[in-house]
């Protein structure tokens, strides 16, 4: 028994140790926007959002948050929850970065046939001004075969100059949906693709403020307006 207990004892004081040696990074985030836009889609019926994060980083690649944000699909959904963690950091001098991450979007109050749950792998890598994502959808609470249901693909190229004019800053992407199922309808093509530029401003203490534009090419099919959208958003890092 005392040889357990010396055990027990000594793997305890090690993981005591290496979490010590761990250096911790809390970090928090507020914003406020005119309409939440996600890959084109409003989540929000095309009114304002409220949102806020709490991220935890270490002096190693991994780290780990929540975001939450209210949305509004015309059901019993009111928030939306992100749970995430994953892996990211630069390659040696190479000048690449990357980022592997799971991504579980939660929206409580959903359950049975309206539950949205749903969870994601994304993987991206960066070099310079560029940055390419992939994000694959492998779990989904949706029922039946259609749009936004797993073995969905969503690819993204963004891109960050340098750039800035007293305080200001430019940026700008393209993404493209490839749904694994068009459901029941087989007229329809649900896959679009969507693009978007923003300028956003640093005001300091106070946070920074952004006016954006995007636009989305739905092929004339039903998963989203196609005339362009136009959000102002303000956000505060702690």
């Amino acid at each position: 028994m005392k040889f357990y207990k010396t055990v027990i004892a000594s793997a305890l004081l090690a993981a005591t140790s290496a979490a010590q040696a761990i250096e911790l990074d809390l970090s928090a985030n507020v914003g406020v926007q005119s309409n939440y836009l996600w890959r084109g889609v409003t989540q929000t019926d095309d009114k304002a959002a409220v949102s806020g994060g709490i991220d935890l980083g270490t002096d190693t690649p991994f780290y780990m948050g929540t975001w939450l944000s209210n949305v509004d699909f015309g059901g019993d959904e009111s928030t939306e929850v992100d749970l995430y963690a994953g892996l990211g950091g630069n390659i040696g001098t190479t000048g690449l970065s990357y980022d592997v991450s799971a991504l579980y979007y939660w929206y409580p109050g959903t359950s049975g046939t309206n539950d949205l749950d749903f969870a994601e792998a994304i993987g991206s890598l960066g070099y310079g001004w560029f940055t390419g994502s992939i994000a694959y959808t492998f779990y989904s609470k949706a029922s039946g075969s259609h749009a936004f249901d797993s073995g969905d693909v969503y690819y993204n190229l963004s891109v960050a100059p340098p750039w800035e004019y007293q305080g200001f800053t430019t940026s700008a992407m393209i993404g493209r949906y490839q749904f694994d199922s068009d459901g029941d309808c087989r007229k329809c093509d649900f896959n679009y693709t969507n693009w978007g530029i923003a300028v956003a401003k640093d005001a300091g203490q106070f946070g920074s403020l952004s006016v954006n534009y995007e636009q989305v090419d739905t092929n004339n099919n039903v998963t989203t307006k196609d005339k362009p959208q136009f959000w102002v958003g303000w956000a505060k890092d702690f």
